[in-house]
């Protein structure tokens, strides 16, 4: 499990852990710092992206609104966890 800003242990979520000190967002470029982050279950794992919180209310929203209209799945199904860094 990816750990949030209350754990003091080695992943615990802090822009060295997920080595990256900027947004993710794939849509265009986000030069904010990351806050949150969204780890997500694929067939190979789990991979965490960190987002600012702008981009972290659309990511959840896109999943919700997009991706699980379509989808036989839920969001417990797609994400493992996600919340402040």
């Amino acid at each position: 499990m990816i750990g949030t800003k209350d754990d003091t242990t080695s992943g615990t979520g802090t822009l060295e852990d997920f080595g990256s000190v900027r947004c993710l967002w794939d849509d265009s470029v986000c030069v904010d710092p990351p806050t949150h982050f969204v780890a997500q279950e694929w067939a190979d794992g789990t991979d965490a992206e960190v987002f600012c919180v702008r981009h972290y209310v659309l990511t959840l929203a896109r999943l919700c609104q997009l991706h699980l209209a379509d989808c036989e799945g839920d969001f417990a199904g797609h994400v493992a966890s996600h919340g402040e860094l």
